[in-house]
Order: structure tokens, then sequence, then C-alpha cells
């Protein structure tokens, strides 16, 4: 993943498709079907205009010829533009989307997108991807997931990150045994698979084994401060197991030392073992993870862990037991 800028909309989750029906080529001869789906490339940058919007006129089309000059004759970054009409839909019209392919010069796919065409029923695209209005640039990286989604964009910046992502990008494909974001948010969307086995106990009986601080973190969904644990330092060979039910979760061998105050770990020890869930509490969008044995609430999960997965398991020690 690329850190471009902060960001707005819906981030670091899958990409929906985009919703979008009329679309006509590089070359403007209409196509029958495109979308997410259909676009080449590593890293999807899909651009939202409106032909009524002056900013999109002095900053939007000229940035997004910049992006596509930056990386034409590559193969690893594709691009799209897309009329979301939200409002005046009599002057955001097709023929518009049709003169502004011509105006600038794209040679890339553009999409018309005005919904139902009323006001109030506009864009698709806009409502799945939460936009704010136009100009507004999209970035999928090549995990599918959104990693920008923004009214404005550094251009100098997003070509320099997309440079050196396609400079680095390995000439194998990925290990399919380890997890990585897209497989997280995944599991967080559609579900979590059977635990190898159950353990489910009386909130009293769960009170008498726990002390108060590990009821709090594991059975409340509590946090506990950073670098309080001991565990935080401790690098020694070893297995991490569940406060709770005493479940193997984490091998030593996968714990890193990522400077947040919290233990923290590449990747599970085994498949189910963690279990993943959206959490949207406190303003913000994350991925819980739990105990899928007994649901004992261990910590989240981020996309800024080192290779091979790229994902830091940040835990609560209060949740964990090393053996």
């Amino acid at each position: 993943m690329i850190n471009i800028s902060m960001q707005t909309g819906i981030t670091d989750e899958l990409a929906p498709e985009l919703g979008v029906t009329q679309w006509i080529d590089a070359s403007g001869q209409p196509l029958a079907t495109f979308g997410l789906d259909k676009m080449p490339g590593a890293f999807k940058v899909i651009f939202c205009f409106q032909d009524a919007n002056a900013e999109c006129h002095l900053t939007g089309f000229p940035a997004m010829a910049s992006l596509v000059d930056a990386f034409r004759g590559s193969s690893y970054v594709s691009f799209a533009a897309v009329q979301t009409v939200f409002e005046n839909f009599a002057s955001n019209s097709y023929e518009r989307m049709v003169a502004n392919q011509r105006r600038y010069a794209l040679p890339i796919v553009f999409g018309h997108d005005a919904g139902e065409g009323r006001e109030g029923a506009g864009s698709v695209l806009m409502q799945r991807y939460q936009s704010g209005g136009t100009p507004w640039f999209i970035i999928v990286d090549p995990e599918g997931v959104v990693i920008y989604n923004q009214f404005q964009i550094d251009v100098h910046r997003v070509v320099a990150g997309l440079k050196r992502a396609e400079s680095a990008s390995p000439l194998t494909k990925p290990d399919p045994s380890i997890l990585t974001w897209r497989g997280v948010l995944e599991l967080a969307r559609d579900g979590n698979p059977p635990p190898p086995r159950r353990l489910e106990l009386s909130d009293a009986e769960w009170r008498r084994r726990l002390n108060a601080e590990q009821y709090r973190v594991m059975r409340q969904a509590g946090t506990e401060r950073a670098h309080s644990s001991a565990m935080c330092t401790l690098f020694g060979p070893g297995v991490y197991a569940c406060g709770c039910c005493d479940t193997d979760l984490f091998d030593a061998s996968s714990k890193f030392d990522s400077k947040s105050g919290w233990p923290s770990f590449t990747q599970a020890l085994a498949p189910g073992l963690v279990a993943y869930h959206a959490d949207r509490s406190h303003g913000m969008t994350r991925v819980e993870t739990t105990c899928n044995v007994c649901g004992a609430h261990l910590g989240h999960v981020f996309p800024d862990g080192p290779k091979p997965s790229g994902l830091r398991f940040c835990m609560n020690g209060a949740s964990l037991r090393k053996r």
C-alpha cells in the first residue's frame, strides 16, 4: 500500500463495483460493459467530474491529464473518468461527457453516471464511494482496496508513490496461504470460518476466571494503556495463546516491534483461530480481532505492517498468555 494523503469517503475498504452503465472506450466508441473488474493494471485511478463544474476544468482535468501522461505506455496503472451527475442534469449530459474526452485528448475510458437522472437520485458511483462532489479522485490498490478518496490530489506525490510501487513490484505472485488486508476485509464483510472448537461460558464464570483488567479488555472490548504490557519488549521464542480459553493464536516468530505501545504480530498461527469484525465505534472504521473459539476481544488489525503480509495485529497484552 502507498500512503498518499489524508483520506475521506470510504477508504481501507474493499472497492465496490462502480455501478456505471454508460461507457465509451478510449476512441469514443460505446462499450457494452465496463467496470473495475475490466480495468487492467495493479492500481486503478478513477476521476469523477461534472461538465458544469468549473473546478473540474481548472484543476481536475489537468491533474488527470498529468497522471495519465506520467504512466503513458505503462500497464501498471489504469485510468477511467466518470461524469458523476448529482445536479444540473441537462448540462451534465452524456454528450458533454463525450465532448470532454475529445477536448482533453485523454486516451482512457469515460463513463456517464446520472443514476435515475433526477435531483436526489444521482450518481450510483457517488453513493457507493460516499464521494463529496466533483472533482473527485479515487485510487484502488492491487488488492482491490480503496486507498484514496478525495476532492483534490497531489499529482507529484501520487506519481512518485505509484512509481516507487511499480519499481518494487514483485515478479512472482504472492503466497495465497498468507493472509493479506484484502483477505481480512473479506472475512470482516462475509463472515469468519467455523472455529476448531467453541467455548461459551456465562458472564459470571468469566468474571470468576479473569482479573478485573482481563475482564475489561477481553469481555468488554476494552483497550489497555499503550506501553503498559511487558509483552511489548518480549521477543523470545514461544507461543501466544488466548488469555480466556488458552487457544494458541500467534507464534513468536511473527512478532515484531511496531513501536505502537502494544504487542504486534504479522500473522496468526493458522486460519480460523482469529475472527475479524467491522468496528465503526469512536467515529473510526477499523477491523476488530477476537478469539474465534471463545469470542475474547484481542485488539485490532491494520494494513501498515511489514511484508509479506502487510498486516499489523495490534493486540492487548492482557488478552494474551505467552508460553
